[in-house]
C-alpha cells in the first residue's frame, strides 16, 4: 500500500507512516490500536471470546489468589513499617489501596455463580476477615498505636490460614 492510497483506505491509514512498510492487506478487517499495536478485528473477538469463557471457578480463583498476594503484600509492608523501613504515609497509602482491591475481590467472589455455596461462602468470610485486619492496621498506623497495628498482623495471619484453607476445600476434588 503507497502513501496515496493509505488516504483512501481509513482502515489501514498510516501503517507506512509509523515505520511498519509498505504492503498490500488481503483480510481487510478493522483494526484496534492497542498500546502501538494493531489488532485485527477477527483477532480481538476471538480474544475476547476467550476472556469470557472463564468459568466462575476460574474467577474464584483468581480473586481468591489476588486476595492472597494482598494480603502478603500488607504483611511485608507492615513489617517494613515495623522495622523502620517504611514510612507511615506510605504503608498507610498502601493499606488503603489494599483495601479498595480486597473489597473488589470480595464482591466478585460474592457475585459468582458457584455449584459450592459453603466454600464460597468460607472464601467470602476470609477475604472479609482480611479487610476487617487492614482497616484495623491503618487506623493503629493512623493512630500511631503499635499494639494495634500487631494486633491486625496477627489478624491477617490467621485470616490469609483461613483463606488458604477454604481455598484448599474449594477446589479440593468432590466424590
Amino acid at each position: 500500500m503507497t502513501d496515496s492510497s493509505s488516504a483512501l483506505d481509513p482502515i489501514h491509514a498510516g501503517r507506512g507512516l509509523l515505520g511498519r512498510g509498505d504492503y498490500s492487506v488481503a483480510h481487510q478487517t478493522p483494526d484496534l490500536i492497542v498500546r502501538r499495536r494493531y489488532l485485527r478485528l477477527d483477532r480481538l473477538c476471538l480474544l475476547l471470546l476467550m476472556l469470557s469463557a472463564c468459568s466462575s471457578s476460574d474467577q474464584i480463583a483468581q480473586q481468591s489468589r489476588t486476595a492472597a498476594s494482598a494480603s502478603q503484600t500488607v504483611l511485608m509492608a507492615l513489617d517494613a513499617w515495623a522495622a523502620g523501613a517504611a514510612p507511615t504515609a506510605y504503608t498507610v497509602g498502601t493499606l488503603q489501596s489494599i483495601g479498595k482491591t480486597l473489597a473488589d475481590v470480595g464482591a466478585q467472589i460474592r457475585s459468582a455463580e458457584t455449584s459450592e455455596p459453603i466454600e464460597q461462602a468460607s472464601l467470602t468470610k476470609a477475604v472479609s476477615d482480611l479487610s476487617v485486619a487492614v482497616t484495623r492496621a491503618e487506623a493503629g498506623l493512623q493512630g500511631g498505636n503499635r499494639p494495634e497495628v500487631q494486633n491486625a498482623q496477627q489478624d491477617l495471619r490467621l485470616a490469609s490460614r483461613s483463606l488458604a484453607a477454604a481455598y484448599a476445600q474449594y477446589f479440593a476434588p468432590k466424590p
